[in-house]
């Protein structure tokens, strides 16, 4: 596809433009010696790409030029004429005001002015936008970077001031990376969906890991598992069937047995162990209570010194220092130890404590166990028969809960696993993929490789690389650097002026390398020559030229003073399709005063 004819239906607003099959040349010329000196000059130039991304179909939010100045712009109806890959000719039409419905006409050739065509005589009169969407890729028919769409990738070919930070990622990539890379990879010819599928396999991980997380936490605490909860299930379902088959025979002697064991074999011992545990805890209280009585130090320096004096004996200060440094050290000791203690007593205590309420449970389980053993009531029994086949019904019911909890998280742990195993076999399968591309001399990327490399070679003189390769995860990253003569990068790709060189490259590197397929066969490069040497200028704009010789339809903008030489600046009259100027409203791209 190419661009023919952008017009309006107010051509004293907006002068209507014709393109040419190869170079089309947008020139801003200062006339006016107060202006030669700014920076910015609000001429229109930059302004021409957004309004062709309006006409084929981009999104218009309230901070959009033409939705800004709506005083200005509202009544604006905009015509795209398109030369599509099997010849026709495809007229976009799209208002300003109602941006939302857009119009085509699909003719065998090109068409004469469209601005008073009748409703009834377009293929479609304003469709909704997303049905529009749909349909201008129909038309398009850009079978190179499918299952994208048209809008996923023209960035590459409509590239402004904004997208020449990044070769790569342009400013409508705002998203992540799974949003751009594929369509990208797609484009230089390698298998996109290994990557598509490694993206969304990641994702499924990163869910898969969180749902499984939020499992565990919520079965923190209970049994983790599942075969010893099945036992635990199985031996308190016969329980029950035992205890329900006496309750349905009147027969409560096995009943009394077990009641009779539980008493001595687990009450009992266990009230046993519990109070020599006591009696053991309540022995180390005592111990840390009489632990807490200090044991004071009775020896006074200053005495001892006084009675050495009156004995006649020389008792030295040092001496004296150092029996209260002594004392000192003693009492620091000693505070701390006393810390120790009460720490260890409060704990003591507190141990002491569960154990006697502990003991208040068992002891009141003992008793009732032996009432009922006492009891020569059969109701009774009945009774308390049947209130412990409720209980184990219940706790089977627990049980029963719980195993579904931790089969449920086993089933988590194997899905992840599963997807874990999955993502690592599309990274054998990039790598492969990766390699091939690489390595292949017919391969779409191996040949953007060598036109991107070859056109810098021709307007520098250096060695640039295009590089694909895979990160520590396994995603695509992509780089383009300058090399020296011991092939290292360098550090010239991060200046604003290469990394413009580097985009424009890249753009015609891969239209260049679709030229037999279906993709797009023009490029908008907005201030190509800017902040470039004279030299280098004039190789761009000759290495342009042999581009558009292949076919391709090259769009630059450029202000007369960044003009390749002096004169025409190496341009025929007939490749400016645009001449702009600062002398009055006539000279813009929309001919007001002041927009």
């Amino acid at each position: 596809m190419r661009l023919r004819r952008l017009y309006s239906n107010l051509d004293h607003y907006f002068t209507p433009i014709l393109f040419n099959d190869g170079l089309n040349v947008v020139l801003a010329e200062i006339r006016l010696p107060e202006n030669k000196s700014k920076s910015s000059h609000n001429l229109g130039k930059s302004t021409l790409a957004r309004v062709i991304d309006f006409c084929l179909l981009g999104g218009v939010s309230n901070e959009h030029f033409l939705k800004k100045r709506k005083d200005l712009f509202a009544e604006f109806v905009f015509f795209l004429e398109l030369e599509l890959l099997d010849g026709s000719f495809l007229t976009i039409r799209r208002a300003v005001e109602n941006a939302s419905k857009v119009s085509f006409s699909l003719a065998p050739a090109t068409q004469p002015d469209l601005t008073s065509l009748a409703d009834d005589d377009w293929s479609h009169f304003e469709l909704p936008f997303a049905k529009a969407k749909s349909l201008l890729d129909g038309y398009l028919d850009l079978r190179d970077i499918d299952p994208w769409k048209f809008r996923n990738a023209i960035g590459y070919f409509l590239r402004t001031q904004a997208d020449y930070d990044d070769v790569f990622k342009l400013q409508r990539h705002a998203g992540v990376d799974k949003d751009w890379k594929p369509i990208l990879a797609r484009i230089l010819g390698l298998d996109a969906s290994i990557f598509t599928n490694r993206y969304e396999l990641k994702a499924e991980i990163d869910v898969k890991a969180a749902l499984l997380a939020s499992a565990e936490k919520d079965a923190k605490g209970s049994e983790t598992e599942p075969a010893k909860v099945d036992a635990l299930i199985q031996l308190r379902e016969a329980d029950v069937t035992r205890m329900q088959n006496e309750l349905d025979e009147f027969d409560f002697e096995g009943f009394d047995a077990r009641k009779t064991t539980a008493i001595v074999d687990q009450i009992d011992s266990q009230i046993a162990a519990l109070n020599q545990e006591r009696y053991s805890l309540s022995h180390s209280i005592a111990e840390l209570e009489r632990g807490l009585v200090a044991d004071k130090i009775t020896f006074d320096p200053e005495k001892a010194k006084t009675l050495f004096e009156e004995a006649g004996v020389n008792f030295p200060d040092q001496v004296k220092t150092d029996f209260e440094q002594l004392i000192a050290f003693n009492k620091a000791i000693t505070e701390e130890r006393v810390d120790y203690i009460r720490e260890e007593l409060a704990s003591t205590k507190a141990e002491i404590a569960r154990i006697a309420a502990e003991l208040k449970v068992l002891n009141a389980r003992r008793r009732k166990n032996l009432e009922y053993l006492r009891s020569e009531d059969v109701f009774d029994k009945y009774r308390t028969l049947s209130a412990e086949v409720a209980k184990a019904a219940a706790e089977i019911g627990l049980l029963k809960r719980q195993h579904n909890t931790l089969s449920d998280i086993q089933d988590k742990q194997r899905e992840l696993r599963e997807a874990k195993a999955d993502y690592a076999k599309t990274q054998s399968l990039a790598e492969g993929a990766l390699k091939e591309a690489r390595q292949d001399h017919t391969s779409l990327l191996y040949r953007i490789r060598e036109y991107f490399s070859g056109q810098l070679k021709d307007v520098l003189g250096r060695d640039a690389i295009l590089s694909v390769s895979l990160n520590g995860e396994g995603n695509l990253e992509f780089r383009t650097d300058f090399v020296d003569g011991n092939e290292l990068s360098t550090s010239e790709a991060d200046g604003t002026s290469f990394k413009k060189l580097l985009c424009v490259a890249f753009d015609l590197a891969i239209v260049r390398a679709h030229l037999e397929g279906a993709f797009p066969r023009f490029v908008f490069h907005d201030g190509i020559f800017e902040l470039l040497d004279p030299r280098p200028k004039m190789n761009l704009l000759e290495s342009v030229r042999s581009y558009t010789d292949l076919g391709i339809q090259s769009i630059i903008t450029v202000m007369d003073f960044d003009l390749p030489s002096d004169g025409d600046g190496g341009l025929d009259e007939e490749d400016i399709i645009v001449r702009l100027h600062d002398d009055g409203a006539q000279g813009r791209l929309f001919h007001f005063d002041g927009w």
